[in-house]
């Protein structure tokens, strides 16, 4: 067969080609790829040895909403191209062979081409980021949107990385190497990132990817499908089984061939009866047969006379050893997709590639666009790259221009675009993907054997679901913790999370597990322990779906302020429902926290009459000019209380105790018989800084008498002990407790109440989480005004009044209508906040 020719300029032979490409492009885009991304499924662990699988795309129209956020546009851009340019080169060669032309049009081929390797290079840059810089959400569950910063390296990694394949080209120029050598071994570099990835990700997966299909294949439910399936899904999956049981004998002979290769490159020469077949055309080396394996196939089936027979057989095995692992095309990206969802990798095996917390992909669409982002940019250049070159060399390039025919194109691209360069390159990136996943599967082989000890629920979600209607049943209308804590009836909220655990937190189910993980949550909230109680947001999410999350959702907000992690806050903001009160509360603490505006016009109008912001704005203007006051008005609700008591704190400071105290006493005799055991405890507090000891130590060992649950009279009654005035109440079962009851290390844990001042400041770690807690801290040292010095901490003193961290707070906001400290860090910009309007009213 001539080869054909490249025909310069442009002509109306070429629209054909183009429009089928486009056309072919847009109904793989809108009707394929939707179905095969419905399915999706996450697992997460919920206990030890126990996972759930939750399904996120149900439906195509599921996956359409997935693939239109913002953050999938990166990875469609790159898929669509890579498939557009595969498609305009495939309709070019139709068009050819049909005799709809003499060759092929310059402008389609290069046009084709720029498709094809600009994504391919986006994905070795993203699949090398992805291996190097650490993702968000891995050591810390994060929804932290990607910044600019981060995006910048991830292009300064791809730059490096082509500077190094260049790198290595002029290297193996020094040495005198083929061309052909030469520019396959730097495109190889270049993309092998991609290649590397790949391996990482099937070989760590194969395992319970195989487990699963064979089961489902045999048409029984599997760990991850937890329905019979039907005659499609069995078929499926019979295939997908087949195929990663031939994946460790196929890379195996690719390892052992290209040793070979690298030993003696003449070891292996056909017979005689095989060059004198009319279909075989003589390869540079045996690896573009398909190794050792191919070789001898070839070898074995010269002895069928019937070409019809025999070259079919030929040409589907050759097919499948060199494409098997590395170059199923477009289709790999899905599988990448349903294992990186999956997220097994970590009791599959070992090495695999982790972009995000399992539990947030669970709950999170941001997430989700993430995770599929990186599947079409990391893989769809790869793969498409990879199909180009198969259908470009499998027929011994046959259809590739060569010599004159290339015309103007000679001396450029027909130059460094060769046959031999082209299918030397074709099996090195096939080879690469085979090795890399051998190295992978070998070592998680160890991990593997231990996958059926591990239960897999993929039922619990669709349970869960079906009984959220009637979990007031259920639990009997049992009041919220959130209302518990609120009302400051801590003992009640902790007696009733124990006796829902009864020892038996890793076997709780359900909406067991739910009610659990959301009253510890709010417990943790309740004590400052913002960190514990994320990590339990987050499962909250993850065991809803996303489903009546707000409250989670609004500890995850409240976290990153307490954390002061502003940038982490702003994609959670995002998430909240800007119609409750509580979640534009949050918005306007973020945003005088973080000197950024956060808050709507709506969100101003709904605040104008908070009388909770107008407290912390009370509280707010006092910081500024450093005075202590009280309400005169008797605070009724949680919140007011809270501020209250934080009010009495100041005062205490300020060495104003006995004032303080005869406020609170009238305030308490106010209640009509209410139980307020916070109150008492400062009341008690105040009476130990005024002198009475023995009157504080009564009231207070009459409250842990009558509240042994309760952790502020806890934490006092710890902090007494260590005076000689009482003993060590009994150790707390839940630990749901101040850290100050770890006698031996409470110092170095004391960070883990993001907020709240430590109970001394004998240390410089102590000191100045103290003034990034609570800058009214400075109080105890210079004057609070001092609070943007660069040294504050240094002035303060190391005593601090007993039990002062139980009610010294700074922004109070309401979570499920429970009072919430987010502390006043030192070096709050009150002028931006002024200007931004936050501090009217």
């Amino acid at each position: 067969m001539s080869s054909p020719a490249i025909i310069q300029g442009f002509s109306l032979d070429m629209v054909g080609p183009l429009l089928l490409a486009f056309l072919t492009a847009w109904f793989f885009w809108r009707n394929v790829v939707p179905r095969q991304l419905r399915g999706l499924q996450v697992a997460f662990p919920t206990g030890e040895k126990m996972y759930e699988v939750h399904k996120v795309t149900s439906s195509v129209e599921d996956v359409r909403m997935l693939l239109a956020r913002r953050g999938t546009r990166l990875g469609v851009v790159s898929y669509l191209m890579a498939l557009t340019g595969s498609l305009v080169l495939l309709f070019e060669f139709f068009n050819y062979r049909g005799g709809g032309s003499d060759g092929y049009h310059a402008p389609s081929v290069a046009f084709a081409l720029i498709l094809i390797v600009a994504p391919a290079i986006v994905s070795s840059g993203t699949s090398l980021g992805a291996q190097v810089i650490k993702p968000l959400g891995v050591s810390r569950a994060t929804l932290q949107s990607n910044s600019s910063t981060r995006n910048a390296s991830y292009v300064a990694l791809t730059v490096a990385w082509l500077a190094l394949a260049l790198a290595v080209g002029e290297v193996l120029k020094g040495m005198g190497v083929s061309t052909t050598t030469h520019y396959s071994t730097v495109a190889m570099v270049a993309f092998s990132p991609a290649v590397l990835a790949y391996g990482r990700i099937l070989g760590s997966s194969w395992h319970a990817l195989k487990q699963s299909s064979a089961q489902i294949a045999q048409g029984g439910a599997s760990p991850f499908h937890n329905h019979a399936p039907n005659a499609r899904q069995q078929f499926i999956a019979q295939v997908v089984h087949l195929n990663l049981v031939a994946m460790p004998f196929v890379a195996v002979n690719t390892l052992i061939s290209l040793i070979l290769l690298a030993y003696n490159p003449d070891m292996f020469v056909h017979s005689e009866r095989v060059l004198e077949l009319p279909e075989y055309r003589i390869q540079s080396t045996y690896m573009e047969e398909g190794g050792l394996l191919g070789f001898g196939l070839i070898e074995l089936f010269s002895h069928i006379p019937q070409a019809g027979i025999r070259v079919p057989i030929v040409t589907t095995l050759l097919l499948f050893l060199l494409l098997n692992v590395a170059a199923i095309g477009f289709l790999f990206v899905y599988e990448v997709a349903r294992i990186l969802f999956l997220d097994i990798q970590d009791v599959s095996g070992w090495g695999g590639i982790r972009l995000a917390d399992s539990r947030l992909l669970r709950a999170e669409p941001i997430q989700q666009a993430n995770v599929l982002n990186f599947c079409f940019t990391g893989f769809a250049g790869q793969s498409m790259l990879l199909l180009a070159l198969a259908m470009v060399t499998f027929w011994d390039s046959s259809f590739l221009p060569q010599g004159d025919a290339c015309g103007a194109w000679e001396g450029s691209v027909c130059s460094v675009l060769q046959k031999d360069m082209l299918e030397q390159l074709t099996w090195m990136l096939a080879s690469g993907g085979q090795v890399a996943f051998l190295v992978v599967w070998t070592v998680s082989r160890r991990r593997s054997t231990k996958l059926s000890e591990i239960v897999f629920d993929a039922s619990m979600d669709e349970d869960r679901t079906r009984l959220r209607g009637m979990s007031d049943m259920i639990y009997l209308k049992q009041r919220p913790t959130s209302e518990l804590l609120g009302k400051d009836d801590w003992n009640t909220a902790i007696e009733r999370f124990d006796d829902a655990t009864m020892n038996r937190e890793a076997t709780l189910v359900g909406l067991d597990m739910i009610r659990h993980t959301k009253a510890k949550m709010l417990l943790y909230v309740g004590l400052g322990r913002w960190d514990e109680a994320e990590e339990l947001a987050i499962d909250l999410l993850a065991l809803q779906g996303g489903r009546d999350a707000q409250i989670a959702r609004l500890v995850l907000c409240a976290t990153s302020l307490a954390q002061r992690d502003y940038k982490e806050a702003i994609p959670r903001l995002q998430l909240l429902d800007n119609a409750d009160v509580e979640a534009v509360r949050i918005r306007w603490a973020a945003s005088l926290l973080s000197g950024q505006k956060h808050l709507s016009k709506q969100g101003i109008s709904m605040l104008s009459v908070d009388p909770l912001r107008k407290d912390n704005i009370r509280m707010l203007r006092a910081f500024q000019s450093g005075e202590t006051f009280v309400r005169t008005k008797p605070p009724r609700q949680p919140a007011q209380r809270a501020m209250y008591l934080s009010e009495l704190a100041r005062m205490r400071m300020n060495g104003e105790s006995e004032p303080a105290l005869n406020h609170l006493e009238r305030t308490l005799a106010g209640l009509d018989g209410e139980i307020w055991v916070h109150g008492e405890l400062v009341a008690a507090l105040l009476n130990h800084d005024s002198g009475r000891t023995l009157s504080a130590v009564n009231a207070i060992k009459s409250l842990a008498k009558q509240h042994p649950r309760h952790p502020h009279v806890r934490a006092v009654m710890h902090q007494f002990a260590r005076l000689g005035h009482t003993k060590r109440p009994p150790s707390e079962p839940t630990k749901i407790h101040w850290v100050l009851e770890n006698e031996a290390d409470w110092k170095r844990s004391w960070k883990l109440h993001n907020v709240a001042v430590p109970p001394t400041l004998d240390s410089t770690e102590l000191k100045r989480h103290a003034v990034q807690a609570n800058a009214w801290s400075l109080m105890l040292g210079s004057d609070v005004a001092q609070h943007d010095k660069k040294n504050a901490h240094k002035s303060l003193q190391a005593d601090v009044p007993i039990g002062l961290f139980t009610h010294l707070q700074g922004i109070t906001v309401t979570i499920g209508g429970m009072p919430v400290d987010l502390g006043l860090p030192a070096g709050i910009n009150l002028k931006a906040a002024q200007k931004n309007d936050l501090l009217d009213g």
